[in-house]
């Protein structure tokens, strides 16, 4: 809330002296405050004793009156006491609340049943209670006062008396009326004391002011002529300093403006505030912006996803070390429009080692953007196609392989069963002939066979017939018939996990796996562990090879060859991941895992 209208300005020496007379008020009010609760209750603990005092002598002497049940003496007795100050009224009571003597005789051999009365006819020490009295048609608050009447420790009664709280009221009045007097006079006083140490401190700061307003005006010669030995002196001394440092370090500003503006990427100064100071030609016209429209306006207003930059650790970053380098984010044009750019901040900081802000230098590469895209298409269209290949491959040898078993497999049948009919047909003489029959019926046998393991390498029928599991195993015997080496299965019943399609890229990674170890591994023993865990399976060839340098083979492509890209192609269509671990001399450990359909449900 506005004390004043907007075009009332007051000095400093105005505010310093309305707020030091504010002070002074302050302190006035609170002792007046105080003063008065300590009168008020002086006064009423001296009332207080007066009244029990008065109370105290008539008890004393009423004890004669009672035992000698002489009223006109006890009637004397309170007359006296109703002549003391501000006594309302007087009552003797016997110790059955029956009314001896009233100051109003009407009230004489009337008997008090109310609570107070009990409470004082059953007290035996002297005590006080505040009480509202009626008298007439006026209303007094009163100290009602009650003593024992006592004789050698027999009961023989109460006095009450009431005292009226008029007396501590007039007191206070009066109080009251010096407290006030002395107040106002403290307070002009302190006007005066004020309006003096209000032009004593602020003289010299309005001839700083002005000084500086000739500084910011230009002329560098200004000189305090203050000599004082206080915080003043000092700012007039740092000041003097200033004046001249600027006149021996002032360098032209169209130097280093001519600096920033031959720079062809964005710049970009910002405050510790988060305010942008400066900008160079570059920043505007890129942005859309006039430099009176972006000096002033808050960082974010410009930089896409500020947080990250000045929020998210980068400006602790940079105060270490001290600058950020090629961190990618988004600037926002003055009409909405996104460009992608790469960051440069460094710390702007003082002789002093103190931050004032940063210096922000951005590089637009809307162009790499654009090429990284395109790489990225061309990947994607590169991996689609390499998936297309592998499915076309697969097509091509179950088409070969069922060649291969219904004609060639069959050709070889027909040849086996016409030898055998030639041999039957020789005459036990030609003993040299059925020889040489048996040993090409033996041969053709083994074409067979071969041909049948062919046929079944390239389009294993059992893994249509009985499942992967089926297929894994007699993949595993085949391997351990034809290379000699032994090999460990440990596999859980996968079959259900996966379709069809599924099973046979996992098919074709575990027997490429198992090729290259028997044609490069020159290993003794092969380990398969193959087990199913929450939301995938996980696969496990372990051989005792001679292992190989796998950063420099996958670096490679001559010598990662096309059964490593296989395996990583097919994984990849499957979603899954794949490790390669292998130390020259040490053996290779194979890892990949397949996530389970929608998740394993």
């Amino acid at each position: 809330m506005k004390l004043l209208p907007g075009n009332i300005t007051l000095s400093l020496r105005a505010k310093l002296t309305l707020l030091i007379e504010g002070f002074v008020i302050v302190i006035v009010v609170i002792t007046g405050i105080i003063m008065t609760m300590r009168e008020k209750e002086t006064l009423e603990t001296e009332l207080q004793k007066r009244g029990l005092a008065l109370a105290s002598d008539l008890a004393q002497f009423s004890v004669r009156p009672i035992l000698g049940r002489d009223l006109p003496a006890l009637r004397r007795l309170v007359n006296h006491t109703m002549e003391q100050d501000y006594v309302h009224y007087v009552v003797v009571m016997d110790r059955n609340g029956r009314v001896l003597m009233h100051s109003d005789l009407d009230e004489v051999n009337k008997t008090y049943r109310d609570k107070l009365s009990l409470a004082v006819a059953n007290s035996n020490e002297p005590g006080f209670t505040y009480v509202d009295f009626s008298q007439h048609t006026e209303t007094h608050h009163d100290i009602e006062l009650f003593v024992p009447i006592a004789i050698e420790g027999v009961r023989l009664g109460t006095v009450r008396l009431g005292y009226c709280h008029t007396a501590i009221e007039k007191e206070m009045a009066k109080a009251k009326q010096q407290i006030v007097l002395i107040g106002l006079l403290t307070t002009a006083s302190g006007g005066v004391i004020a309006f003096l140490l209000a032009t004593f401190i602020s003289a010299p700061i309005k001839r700083i002011t002005d000084a500086t307003e000739k500084v910011a005006r230009g002329n560098l010669n200004t000189q305090l002529a203050i000599k004082r030995n206080d915080e003043i002196g000092l700012l007039a001394s740092a000041f003097n300093r200033m004046t001249e440092d600027l006149q021996k370090t002032t360098v032209s500003k169209d130097y280093f403006d001519n600096i920033i503006e031959s720079i062809n990427d964005t710049l970009i100064v910002v405050g510790v505030d988060g305010k942008i100071r400066d900008v160079n030609k570059t920043s505007l016209e890129l942005l859309e912006y006039t430099e009176e429209e972006l000096i002033g306006k808050d960082i974010h207003h410009i930089v896409m996803r500020e947080k990250e930059i000045f929020d998210n650790g980068a400006v602790h970053s940079i105060m270490d070390q001290p600058f950020l380098l090629n961190k990618e984010t988004d600037y926002l044009t003055k009409h909405g429009k996104q460009i992608p750019m790469l960051v440069s901040m460094a710390v702007l900081s003082n002789k002093s080692g103190n931050i004032e802000g940063f210096v922000i230098i951005a590089k637009d590469i809307t162009e790499l953007r654009q090429t990284e895209e395109a790489l990225r298409k061309s990947e994607r269209e590169l991996r689609f196609l390499s998936s297309r290949l592998l499915k076309a491959q697969e097509e091509e040898r179950r088409r070969l392989s069922i060649e291969l078993h219904d004609e060639l497999g069959q050709s070889l049948m027909v040849l086996k069963l016409k030898m055998r009919v030639i041999r039957e047909s020789m005459y036990d003489e030609s003993g040299n002939l059925k020889a040489k029959c048996d040993e090409v019926i033996n041969y053709v046998n083994e074409v067979t066979e071969n041909v049948r393991r062919l046929s079944r390498d390239l389009s294993p029928s059992i893994l249509e017939d009985l499942g992967i599991s089926a297929a894994i195993r007699r993949l595993v015997e085949a391997f351990i018939q034809y290379s000699n080496i032994e090999c460990l299965l440990e596999m859980k019943e996968i079959d259900h996990l996966f379709p069809q399609e599924s099973q046979i890229t996992i098919y074709r990674v575990v027997q490429e796996c198992l090729t290259n170890i028997a044609k490069h591994s020159h290993a003794t023993s092969v380990s398969i562990i193959i087990k199913k865990l929450v939301e995938n399976v996980l696969f496990h060839i372990e051989d005792d090879g001679k292992g190989f340098h796998v950063k420099e083979t996958l670096s490679n492509p001559d010598k990662r060859g096309l059964g490593l890209a296989a395996m990583q192609e097919r994984i990849r269509m499957l979603g899954g991941s794949l490790s390669i671990q292998s130390k020259e001399g040490s053996g290779s450990s194979i890892i990949f895992s397949i996530p389970l359909p929608h998740g394993g449900k």
